[in-house]
């Protein structure tokens, strides 16, 4: 009797006891579906992070093929691209990336179109490629006429870690290099002609400023400077620290280097072509002022006269048709963005500077598709003409070539372009390109090199980029 009574209570506990085991199976199931989802999820994230690597690699492989064109054309000026892929990187790590680039002929006479392609693949040797990129580049070759670097009496001063690079150099005056400065390379020795006529010396050394100093050396250097190239200096013995390179003759014993005038620029003339006049800040002519319908984008009419400082600065985005005339100061800052006019053609438009010309950050004159850049000259100086001199000796001469109207710092790049400060001195601080600096006194300062001019073995141009697009 009793069983009979406990007989319903036991059938109920093997009830839960089933209904338990359903629900751990049941729950069992959903955690073996989370985890499967997981995983997927998982494998699924790694192959499109993976993926997107291999896209990026692909991207950035590509832009090294257009940047190795680039520096290739600049010693080549035939060059064709690299017609059959060429490997970039080979690991197990990375895979293999490979690029393959094309230079073609542009719409201007000195443009150049670079298309490169980049492909990556898995490590494992597969002739299929996980992904394809591809950049193009127009490029425009710009050049300077003239010397690169070319210093008055004040002389050339290397200071800190400056390197010239690419450029003969013409100095009247003297040669100083300290720190770990450096003149060429052993790769790629200079000419350099220093004719050591900055005598007499003092501070006031009268009206016969400059002479050739018939005693001393013209070229000055600490134990960490070297030059490497031909140098012609004229009483100059002392040859410690300057070598051949490759290629170069090292210091040339009683060689007397010529002195060599800096070019002169019609002032009178190009006062009289003015045909507008603006106020610096009108909002016409004010780049720097985002302006509504145009923003920052503003054009100049050729000719035209600004009265006050100018501001090239913040996102300023100018494109120049023609001479300019400025009475103040020219500051160019921030973002700028100069640009040569397609109408110019080879004609180099002369922005000419009553005051000083200050560069920093990175502002950019872009040369039209003929390769023109831009040309700068500062008239200031500290003789009673100022600034409507037209010859300038003696001890103002002296003076004025320690006056700094001139200086560019920053990672600017000017491709062609021309710094000249036609009394007194250029500083350069920064790096990049510039197409030559002509002064009574030339400063280098910076950390960088500067590279100058069109001494490149391809023949005339500086290759540079002009503009950049994806081509998907």
């Amino acid at each position: 009797m009793n069983d009979h009574l406990y007989a319903p209570i036991e059938k109920v506990r093997d009830d839960e006891r089933g209904i338990i085991l359903i629900t751990v199976l049941l729950v069992a199931l959903l955690l073996t579906f989370i985890g499967l989802s997981l995983v997927d999820l998982v494998i699924g994230q790694y192959g499109r992070t993976s993926k997107n690597v291999f896209v990026s690699n692909a991207l950035l492989t590509a832009e090294a093929g257009a940047e190795q064109s680039i520096y290739t054309l600049n010693t080549d000026n035939a060059f064709v691209g690299f017609t059959t892929e060429t490997e970039f990187y080979n690991s197990i790590t990375q895979g293999r990336g490979t690029y393959q680039t094309n230079v073609a002929a542009g719409s201007g006479p000195n443009e150049k179109i670079i298309t490169s392609t980049g492909r990556t693949y898995r490590f494992n040797g597969t002739t299929d490629p996980i992904s394809t990129r591809i950049v193009r580049i127009t490029s425009v070759g710009t050049f300077s006429p003239g010397f690169s670097v070319q210093a008055g009496t004040g002389g050339l001063i290397l200071n800190g870690n400056a390197h010239i690079t690419n450029s003969k150099i013409y100095v009247n005056g003297y040669i100083d290099l300290n720190g770990n400065s450096m003149i060429g390379t052993d790769s790629q020795p200079l000419d350099v002609f220093v004719a050591h006529y900055n005598c007499p010396p003092g501070n006031n050394p009268g009206p016969s400023f400059p002479m050739k100093c018939n005693s001393g050396e013209p070229i000055t250097m600490d134990n960490s400077t070297f030059i490497y190239g031909s140098v012609c200096a004229t009483g100059q013995t002392t040859s410690t620290n300057i070598l051949p390179g490759n290629g170069g003759s090292g210091l040339i014993s009683g060689c007397t280097a010529p002195y060599v005038a800096l070019p002169t620029y019609d002032r009178a003339a190009h006062l009289a072509a003015v045909t507008s006049t603006y106020a610096s800040n009108a909002n016409a002519v004010d780049c720097s002022r985002n302006v509504p319908p145009n923003g920052f984008v503003r054009t100049w009419a050729a000719n035209i006269k600004l009265t006050g400082n100018v501001k090239w600065t913040s996102s300023c985005d100018l494109t120049i048709t023609g001479n300019a005339y400025i009475t103040g100061n020219l500051t160019v800052g921030g973002s700028a963005r100069i640009r040569i006019a397609e109408s110019l053609g080879t004609t180099r438009p002369v922005i000419l500077i009553d005051g000083t010309m200050a560069v920093t950050g990175s502002a950019t004159v872009i040369p039209n598709s003929s390769g023109t850049s831009a040309h700068f000259i500062t008239s200031k100086s500290t003789a009673s003409c100022n600034p409507n001199c037209t010859d300038v000796t003696g001890s103002d001469l002296h003076s004025s070539q320690s006056l700094n109207t001139i200086d560019v710092s920053g990672a600017g790049n000017f491709p062609g372009t021309i710094f000249q400060a036609q009394w007194s001195k250029v500083t350069l601080g920064g790096s990049g390109n510039t197409g030559s600096a002509i002064g009574q006194t030339i400063d280098l300062s910076g950390a960088g090199t500067v590279t100058f001019g069109t001494s490149l073995s391809s023949g005339g141009s500086t290759w540079t980029v002009r503009s950049y697009q994806y081509d998907y």
